[in-house]
């Protein structure tokens, strides 16, 4: 993620948090929260830190270019 040439890049710049992402897409938190427990979103785009979910903000921006896609609504975990 944080390479070599880029030792400046800030932590705040790289992840997303749920209200950052639901203020991204002009949607509600709680929205982003059913996606996570309905595991609709891509394992790629975020990270749990704990009980928080970061989001990394390059995948979210490439998995919105490439058309958003959520997968189909599964049971909760």
């Amino acid at each position: 993620m944080i390479n070599a040439e880029n030792k400046n890049t800030k932590t705040e710049d790289l992840f997303l948090t749920c209200y950052e992402m639901a203020d991204m897409f002009k949607i509600k938190v709680g929205t982003i929260y059913s996606w996570i427990s309905y595991n609709q979103l891509p394992k790629n785009i975020y990270r749990k830190l704990g009980k928080k979910p970061l989001f990394i903000k390059d995948e979210v921006l490439k998995w919105f270019l490439a058309g958003a896609e959520l997968k189909k609504r599964n049971c909760k975990t």
